[in-house]
């Protein structure tokens, strides 16, 4: 063999060596491909499906971020407290607090910053000076909002209105239905109206978003020193001012349920009572020991109580 064959055999060889693997599997027909390059397209395609993963949690992580910083600097309350605490158990969890809070501070108010920054400081005084704290020392409810409001200053300082700010709302709100019962009967309706306006944008926060929670309260907040006529009419206003006619024909209907009930309560204690008053006499004129007229009188009530009940 010549030089010139020589080398074309080695050129033959090595061309069948470095042919592109994926067409050296293909089989004889030529248009079928092996199942080692179905396997290779799906190691292809594994981490281009990471790839798309990453492109779409990557938004979402973004937006929660955006969200917690929002509620950072806008909310308060409630919703602001979870946020700082939220804020501090993330934080805490990946050993990053310090890192964060510096990314935070140019997108805070300075008061609001601090506020985070100082947030379990506060939060371990407060804790320290409510347990020890004497509301309950105070009979009016003006005078216990006002020391919890002192406590909550002294402790939060100008953070309190802030952090309290749903508790103040309650409070301040209390006292002011309050002044509802020194309203005449012909004006409970008008004044409970007034006071729902004023107080419009803390709805959530009373639990009064919903017609029937603003009838409920109402009612809850007639004074009892109205004569029953009154109240029946200011319940009847109440209702056509809040519900539907469905709703007011079941509050009738339950209403006239408790009416039945406490009748029959009533006529049940009043024949229980007539039962005790015989027993009394009959003990009079009894020769049973103490023990032995206990069970009598325990024997006399549980057949009352059976024949009663069996016959309603």
């Amino acid at each position: 063999m010549n030089y010139r064959a020589i080398l074309f055999v080695l050129a033959v060889v090595a061309s069948i060596y470095l042919w592109p693997q994926e067409e050296r599997l293909v089989d004889s027909t030529g248009d079928k491909p092996s199942q080692e390059v179905g396997k290779t397209s799906q190691r292809v395609a594994k981490p281009l499906a990471s790839h798309e993963s990453k492109l779409v949690i990557a938004p979402v992580k973004k937006m929660e971020i955006d969200r917690s910083r929002a509620q950072l600097n806008q909310s308060q309350g409630r919703e602001l407290v979870n946020a700082i605490e939220q804020f501090w158990s993330d934080c805490l969890g990946k050993g990053d607090c310090l890192s964060q809070l510096a990314a935070l501070k140019s997108k805070l108010s300075n008061s609001r910053y601090q506020l985070l920054a100082n947030y379990n400081h506060f939060n371990n005084e407060w804790q320290s000076v409510w347990q020890e704290s004497e509301l309950n020392h105070f009979a009016l409810l003006s005078d216990k909002v006002a020391e919890f409001k002192r406590i909550a200053t002294m402790v939060w300082g100008e953070h309190a209105t802030l952090v309290f700010a749903d508790e103040f709302a309650l409070y301040d709100f209390s006292l002011e239905q309050d002044s509802l019962s020194e309203s005449l009967a012909a004006d409970f309706l008008n004044a409970y109206q007034a006071l729902l306006i004023k107080w419009r944008e803390k709805e959530a926060v009373l639990t009064l978003e919903t017609d029937s929670e603003k009838y409920e309260k109402g009612v809850s907040l007639i004074p009892s020193s109205y004569p029953p006529d009154k109240v029946r009419e200011i319940k009847s206003q109440l209702a056509r001012q809040y519900l539907t006619e469905k709703e007011i024909a079941s509050i009738a209907s339950r209403e006239q349920q408790v009416v039945q009930q406490n009748a029959h309560i009533g006529q049940y204690q009043d024949k229980l009572a007539v039962l005790h008053q015989s027993l009394e006499t009959q003990r009079q004129s009894t020769s049973l020991s103490d023990s032995e007229w206990q069970t009598y009188v325990e024997k006399s009530v549980s057949k009352f109580r059976r024949d009663y009940f069996s016959y309603q």
